[in-house]
């Protein structure tokens, strides 16, 4: 593939319009973040303040993960918008993100749990769980009441006067009593709904305090109207409602294809790139592994002490095993069959498969070439994507949740999380619905448009579950960059596509470590994953290739090339029998006595009696 200097120059300048709309709409979003605190230092935090309350936090098992306050998120996104909620996070000192730090003992109630932000390292919420029977010193209401009151004074600069009570709750246990206060900001009523009725969203400070000992302790909590969690519920109902109606589609494309592969499984195209994909699968198979081993703080963190660590720990190490190896073979099945079907239907249009360059090289300058191309595909995307959010801003109330920085900032090596995740998306989504889905929809409604279009809101609608609301913008948002994606498919082959959509997934999931306030590891090592494609395209360059196809042949061990010899002399001691027979005919005939397809073809192809495949 060896593109003109038009088409360069028409990427340049689309993908500098698309930057600069990024630029404008979706760069803000990033550039609140602040990671400025990091694991290392947030655990040092947690451990210095539960020597402070005299607890050993050495003989405990801890956990680290990030949280943010997701309904604080999309309450004021919604009522304020995306502005509003930067200036209420900066005029109120509210930290939307932060480090959750658990420490608990197996098999025991107890434990502790110290929230973080991850913009100053301020110890913002405390929990301290304890049995239900166990025993405290006897406290009067206004006692606890006054140091609930002198707590957050000391620790929050807590002014009375801008407070409203708002919550004093006393649970009495057989040991205890406990006692529970909040007070309510007076300055703070956000409405969401016209209705006066409907509720408005309130900001409060709590402390809940037992004997001599303060429980927990939350510095800003941001209430939301039990209403407006009903109201996101249906919304979210309807997401899971498309999300189900897809996956019947997607099932039966999965289905097709592994129907294809079987009905079809002497096709030469799959054999040929049987050797690849099987490779491909393995690497898949040892990332999801990998994956789960770099997400273990998570893991730990969701235990449940109801039962032992070890017999959680084997339960949690089959299921991803499984569903490891379930992707894996997800990633196999519709690819083979995609390479047969491509090869029938766009025989002409070689680079939209992996055939092309395993029959060649993937070490060429057309190589190289396809790989910057995908640099300016993913810049596109991010113009689209922004374009169209924006749009929905504005017409359609639409708001977006951070909540999938959580999992990157949790996992030990974020880069390798959004790696995998680029990885796995890009190849197993574009090998699906590009190269098998755009090829079956082709041979079945005879329309390339029909084929695009269907497979495009397949894909888009299948994210209609992602925290995008109103949810049902989340699959037009998708439909569009699969209808994009589908265009550079067809016009310019696999590796754009693949390698476009791989650097829009990781750089949406490393953009808070670039654009945000983080540690230098992580910027660098962000850059570095985005920076992977172009380290092959660079070696492709420098190596050189010539772009030769090969033939394709069979791969023969010693019992096919024995029975090869066989069927060669046989053939060739009754010439005459055969000369009249169609090679397809021919072939068909001598598999039905039982011979190795592959065998046969070698014996017809080296007799001349058929042609090689082109």
């Amino acid at each position: 593939m060896k593109l003109n200097r038009i088409t360069w120059t028409a990427a340049f300048f689309i993908s500098l319009l698309s930057f600069v709309a990024w630029f404008r709409f979706s760069y803000p979003q990033l550039e609140f973040v602040n990671f400025s605190v990091d694991r290392a230092m947030a655990m040092r935090i947690a451990r210095d303040y539960l020597a402070q309350r005299g607890e050993d936090s050495a003989s405990l098992r801890t956990a680290i993960v990030s949280g943010s306050d997701e309904s604080a998120n999309r309450y004021l996104q919604k009522t304020i918008g995306f502005d509003g909620l930067i200036r209420f996070v900066r005029e109120n000192d509210f930290d939307l993100f932060y480090w959750i730090v658990r420490f608990f003992k197996e098999n025991e109630k107890e434990e502790c749990r110290v929230v973080i932000s991850s913009a100053s390292g301020e110890i913002i919420s405390f929990q301290h769980t304890i049995d239900e029977n166990e025993a405290r010193p006897p406290l009067e209401r206004e006692e606890a009441k006054h140091r609930a009151i002198e707590f957050l004074k000391s620790n929050f600069y807590f002014d009375l006067e801008q407070y409203t009570i708002q919550g004093d709750l006393e649970t009495v246990l057989d040991n205890r009593s406990d006692f529970f206060f909040s007070w309510q900001r007076k300055d703070i009523h956000i409405p969401w709904d016209k209705d006066e009725n409907a509720g408005t969203g309130k900001l409060l400070m709590g402390v809940k305090i037992t004997g001599d000992e303060v429980l927990s302790f939350s510095k800003n909590m941001f209430r939301v109207p039990d209403q407006f969690n009903r109201y996101l519920a249906r919304m979210q109902n309807t997401g899971n409602i498309l999300s189900g109606i897809i996956h019947i589609f997607y099932l039966a494309i999965f289905t097709s294809a592994i129907f294809y592969m079987i009905v079809r499984r002497n096709h030469l195209a799959m054999h040929a790139t049987k050797r690849f994909y099987i490779g491909l699968m393995i690497f898949s198979f040892a990332l999801s592994l990998l994956s789960a081993i770099n997400q273990l703080q998570n893991i730990i963190f969701q235990y449940g002490t109801t039962m032992s660590f070890r017999t959680y720990f084997w339960q949690f190490s089959v299921n991803t095993i499984v569903n490891a190896l379930f992707i894996s073979v997800s990633l196999f099945m519709p690819s083979l069959a995609g390479e047969a079907l491509h090869y029938q239907v766009f025989k002409e249009k070689t680079s939209g498969s992996f055939l092309h360059y395993v029959r060649s090289t993937f070490f060429s300058r057309d190589m190289t070439q396809a790989v910057v191309l995908g640099y300016f595909v993913c810049i596109v995307m991010l113009g689209i994507q922004s374009l169209i959010v924006k749009v929905g801003q504005q017409q359609a109330g639409v708001w977006i949740e951070h909540a999938w920085m959580n999992n990157l900032s949790t996992a030990y090596w974020p880069f390798l999380a959004a790696f995998t995740i680029g990885f796995k998306a890009s190849f197993t989504e574009e090998l699906m619905y590009r190269l098998f889905a755009i090829s079956f929809g082709r041979k079945i409604f005879k329309s390339t448009l029909a084929a695009v279009v269907i497979s495009s809101l397949i894909w888009g609608f299948s994210h209609s579950s992602y925290p995008v609301f109103p949810m049902w913008f989340r699959g037009i948002e998708v439909t569009c960059l699969g209808l994009f994606l589908s265009f550079v498919y067809l016009r310019y082959g696999i590796i754009p596509t693949i390698v476009g959509h791989y650097l829009f997934d990781v750089f949406w999931n490393c953009s808070e470590y670039i654009f945000g306030a983080s540690q230098p590891f992580y910027f660098y090592s962000s850059l570095s994953v985005l920076l992977l494609p172009l380290l092959w395209g660079c070696a492709a360059f420098l190596v050189n290739k010539k772009a030769v196809v090969k033939p394709m042949r069979w791969r023969l061990n010693k019992h096919q090339i024995y029975n090869l010899e066989v069927l060669k002399t046989y053939l060739n001691a009754h010439k005459e029998k055969f000369c009249h027979q169609s090679p397809y005919a021919l072939r068909e005939e001598i598999s039905s006595h039982g011979w190795d397809v592959a065998v046969v073809d070698y014996a017809l192809k080296d007799l001349g009696m058929i042609q090689e495949e082109e």
